[in-house]
C-alpha cells in the first residue's frame, strides 16, 4: 500500500495542525470502524449508570478511545499508521485543543484526515469524546500453496488390459 499525502497549499511551522488535508492511498483494504468512546469496550446494553464512571479529563478519554481503536486496526491485520481518516464528536468544541495535543502524542508525524464535530449530548452522559476511524490495510503477500513433491503418473494401461479386468479365463 502506498499512502501520499496532498498538501494544496503550504504548512504552518508555528502551527501544528491536528490532521493533514489528504491523503491518497493505493492498493490495501480499507477498515471502517465503529465510533469508540472511553467506555471499556465490552460493556452492558442497555447501558447502566454504574458504568457511566469515567475521567473528567477529554484528554484521557481521548486515550482511552484510541487505545482500542489501536486493538481493533491490530486485530484486523494493521497498525495505527494504516489510519488515514477520523471523525471527532465532541460535547464541549472548547476542549479541541486537549485533543489535539492526544492526536499528537498518538499519531505524531502520521496525522489521518479528520473531521471535528460538536455534538449536544451522547449515549453515555459523562462522555466527552466520541471517534470512528477508517483505515486502509496493506495488502498481504499473496499466499502460495507449498510446493508438494510430485507424484509419479501411473503408466496407462492398454484398453485389452482394462477390458479384461474382472475377467478370469476358463481353460
Amino acid at each position: 500500500m502506498s499512502r501520499e499525502v496532498i498538501r494544496p497549499w503550504p504548512t504552518q511551522a508555528d502551527h501544528k495542525a491536528p490532521y493533514v488535508p489528504a491523503i491518497r492511498v493505493k492498493g490495501g483494504t480499507v477498515l471502517f470502524m465503529s465510533g469508540m468512546g472511553a467506555l471499556p469496550p465490552v460493556h452492558r446494553h442497555p447501558h447502566v449508570p454504574e458504568e457511566w464512571i469515567l475521567p473528567d479529563d477529554p484528554a484521557e478519554q481521548t486515550r482511552r478511545a484510541l487505545d482500542k481503536i489501536r486493538t481493533v486496526v491490530e486485530a484486523a491485520g494493521g497498525s495505527f499508521r494504516d489510519i488515514v481518516k477520523i471523525t471527532r464528536y465532541l460535547k464541549d468544541i472548547s476542549e479541541q485543543d486537549r485533543v489535539n495535543a492526544v492526536i499528537h502524542e498518538y499519531f505524531g508525524e502520521n496525522l489521518p484526515c479528520s473531521t471535528t464535530v460538536q455534538v449536544s449530548a451522547f449515549v453515555v452522559p459523562t462522555m466527552k469524546i466520541e471517534i470512528d476511524a477508517w483505515a486502509v490495510i496493506p495488502d498481504a503477500a499473496p499466499r502460495r500453496a507449498p510446493k508438494l513433491p510430485a507424484v509419479p503418473a501411473r503408466p496407462a494401461r492398454s484398453r485389452a488390459a482394462k477390458a479384461g479386468r474382472g475377467r478370469r479365463r476358463r481353460s
